[in-house]
């Protein structure tokens, strides 16, 4: 007897490119093969969505491997989760996440946001994320917190870090907290770096056993962007694909 599948969450790339050139991203150095450097329509995100939360999806990922809010109508995309009853989920360099659009965003029903701040301070900001952004991002992530707050929204503003030096652990963890975490009073998420599926040549060493997260068999489903040969929507077995987008395709939506 065949399974009917079941997924619990979907990441749905609707851009796959990216507007930050950052030193441990693959989508850098090698780069992100030509075909995987599109957008997805809103009428091809609908039907994934509803693809998706058919199947028992109740969170939707508008990212990938590029960065959501290069599109311009990223709250219809927002508005499209909500129809659908799931809720919506945005990892973001944060660049762009200001001013009127951060509202429109924020007033279309998106459920959280999480801003990627690698460098504790502005000078490793700087260094790891190729552009002089940290009082920015800074900035916009405290006033997306204070909008959320004052429009009643229930949407979760929180941040994402990596730890650059592993024999400085403890510290990196102490600074992140001093100079961004609690100076805004977010939620956040401290990561040691990975490899991106071996493409990236990570200069930290690992220390303990290696795990797995168990990510290819997880009740969950990536669709980037773009595809082969002409061909958009292409899914990958885990979202942390990047850099050989090309090998890794199961097929296409």
């Amino acid at each position: 007897m065949n399974k009917k599948p079941y997924i619990e969450r979907a990441v749905i790339e609707i851009n796959g490119g990216c507007n930050y050139t950052c030193q441990m991203c693959p989508q850098t150095d090698p780069g992100r093969h030509q075909g995987f450097l599109k957008k997805m329509s809103l009428e091809a995100f609908e039907d994934a969505v509803a693809q998706s939360t058919a199947l028992g999806a109740k969170v939707i990922n508008l990212e990938g491997s590029g960065e959501p809010t290069l599109e311009r109508k990223l709250p219809k995309f927002i508005e499209i989760v909500k129809k659908y009853n799931a809720k919506s989920f945005i990892f973001s360099n944060g660049y762009r996440f200001k001013d009127q659009y951060m509202k429109d965003c924020i007033d279309a029903g998106l459920n959280r946001i999480r801003f990627s701040v690698i460098g504790y301070d502005r000078e490793t900001y700087k260094k790891w994320m190729n552009i002089d952004g940290f009082n920015l991002i800074k900035s916009n992530a405290a006033n997306a917190l204070e909008y959320a707050k004052s429009s009643g929204s229930d949407c979760i503003i929180s941040s994402y870090h990596l730890i650059t030096d592993n024999s400085k652990t403890d510290w990196e963890v102490e600074q992140y907290r001093k100079n961004f975490i609690d100076e805004i009073g977010l939620d956040a998420e401290i990561w040691k770096m990975h490899n991106w599926s071996g493409v990236y040549e990570n200069p930290n060493e690992r220390i303990g056993n290696r795990k797995t997260c168990g990510r290819p068999f997880a009740p969950e489903i990536t669709i980037r962007a773009g595809g082969l040969d002409g061909k958009k929507s292409a899914v990958h077995p885990c979202c942390q694909v990047l850099g050989r987008d090309e090998e890794a395709v199961l097929g296409h939506l």
